[in-house]
């Protein structure tokens, strides 16, 4: 598998492409924001671990801009400064994982081939959360064995706790999916919305997680 590492610091890149190799992938290395692009635009990749700050540029910069072209190459940013709130904003605009500095290696790899087998279960034309069933290229629910009717905005909100199964959604991410259908938008649209899959799908299986967002979990 080919890996895009975009790392400015030259000792960090050397030693992490190393051990990347030693591990049996294939890494191109981009030092920049710009050469980064020119890579992504040019190549395929099976995943891309990208470093928060560029000397060109900003890694959120990268991950929006390769989000806006829905490229759904798994990413995992990497970064030494950035605190919570920046780790949130991070993975509302598309990244896979986050990573703080300095890590082991052990844990760097854990997340890579975390992140590239979730986007796998994500491609699959049919995901299964316990009994739950999804044909995502259908819009076709299955609970239990008996099909269930989803609303457009009902079905974002299953989206996008589909694409972090077992994992937090943060209510800012279901709140812009929502907010793409530019209908009259209330303070408690989320929580209608969750509501009221939770109707159809069962309750217990979107857990809250209290003062962040949800989680699909199999039941």
């Amino acid at each position: 598998m080919n890996i895009l590492l975009v790392e400015d610091n030259i000792a960090q890149g050397t030693t992490i492409v190393t051990i990347c190799r030693a591990k049996g992938f294939a890494v191109e290395w981009a030092k920049t924001g710009a050469f980064a692009e020119e890579l992504v635009l040019s190549g395929s990749f099976g995943c891309i671990l990208l470093d928060y700050v560029l000397p060109d540029c900003s890694g959120e910069d990268i991950l929006r801009s390769i989000r806006k072209r829905s490229d759904p190459t798994p990413i995992v940013m990497v970064s030494g400064q950035a605190g919570i709130m920046e780790c949130i904003r991070l993975l509302d605009a598309g990244a896979d994982d986050f990573i703080t500095k300095p890590y082991h290696q052990d844990e760097l790899f854990a997340r890579i081939n975390s992140a590239i087998r979730r986007r796998s279960v994500c491609e699959l034309p049919e995901i299964r959360v316990g009994t739950l069933i999804i044909r995502r290229s259908e819009r076709l629910v299955e609970c239990d064995g008996a099909p269930v009717g989803l609303s457009p905005r009902e079905w974002a909100v299953l989206e996008c706790l589909l694409n972090r199964v077992g994992r937090l959604v943060e209510r800012h991410t279901i709140e812009s999916a929502l907010y793409d259908f530019g209908s009259e938008f209330e303070s408690n649209t989320v929580e209608v919305y969750v509501s009221r899959l939770r109707k159809k799908i069962g309750r217990d299986r979107i857990e809250t997680v209290r003062g962040y967002g949800y989680k699909l979990v199999a039941k």
